[in-house]
């Protein structure tokens, strides 16, 4: 499915829309497998094939798109420099490094870290012991809040004005047939989530994926949150629970403390991962 991303107008003065219209593109090409011609570039954010045409060039001109003979477009290598850069400066990705890596070897399983952007989690940091889900995730990866479960952890630890203004744009759109579609629902879950201290994801995301969440609280707000994904063919939700969760808990504590304390941790040389 052709992702859609409909450009914002905050009705402000200041806010530029031809800009916002221009990063529409980008988040377009960003989210689609395969390259997209005007047309479908058009439908996707709502504008008319012409005006696309001149942000689809102006892109192209400065490298970060890429136009194929048969005028299609796809982002050029040079986007990356954008977003990898930012993620390279994040202290929570700097201090969690080496805890999640020791964390994914002990456990054997795969181990995610995001934090919140808006109304979805951005995929920071991950060591991946097994292909699970369909399509692949990667560092800089976006997945909605209200079907993972590092979204779930993230929101029910929110204050309650800012959790709340959340949910009022949240679109819980069906992604499985686990997938939770209302507001009454979540907020329940969220509820649950925020007494029991960690989130789970039982098929939400995804058929034959489950995960556990931690939220990863910094002077008592959630910055980040640390999930362990597994394969339901090996799991139930009590064995992940009862297998997982203790040492989970006990990493996202230890990051915690650290970013309390403000203790520079040094980085750790990893490798490349695939799927």
């Amino acid at each position: 499915m052709m992702p859609k991303v409909p450009t914002p107008d905050d009705g402000s003065r200041t806010f530029i829309q031809s800009l916002a219209r221009g990063m529409a593109v980008l988040e377009v090409l960003s989210q689609c497998e395969r390259p997209l011609n005007l047309t479908e570039l058009a439908e996707a954010v709502g504008l008319n094939k012409v005006t696309v045409s001149r942000f689809c060039y102006t892109w192209v001109r400065l490298g970060y798109v890429h136009r194929t003979p048969d005028k299609h477009y796809h982002l050029a290598p040079k986007v990356l420099s954008l977003g990898y850069g930012a993620l390279c400066r994040m202290d929570i990705r700097q201090v969690g490094e080496p805890y999640l890596q020791e964390l994914s070897r002990t456990l054997g399983e795969t181990v995610n870290m995001a934090v919140r952007d808006g109304i979805e989690i951005l995929y920071v940091d991950r060591y991946v012991t097994e292909p699970i889900m369909k399509h692949p995730l990667h560092i800089g990866a976006r997945l909605p809040l209200h079907c993972t479960s590092m979204g779930k952890a993230i929101l029910a630890f929110l204050p309650a004005k800012e959790r709340n203004e959340v949910l009022t744009n949240l679109p819980l759109h069906i992604v499985t047939h686990r997938t939770i579609t209302t507001l009454e629902a979540l907020q329940w879950e969220l509820d649950q989530v925020r007494r029991q201290g960690y989130a789970l994801n039982d098929e939400e995301l995804s058929v034959g994926l489950r995960s556990i969440a931690v939220p990863v609280l910094k002077h008592g707000q959630p910055v980040a949150a640390v999930n362990v994904a597994v394969s339901t063919s090996r799991y139930t939700v009590e064995a992940l629970v009862e297998r997982c969760l203790p040492a989970l808990k006990e990493t996202v504590r230890t990051i915690s403390d650290l970013l309390a304390k403000q203790v520079p941790v040094r980085r750790v040389h990893r490798r490349s991962e695939g799927e």
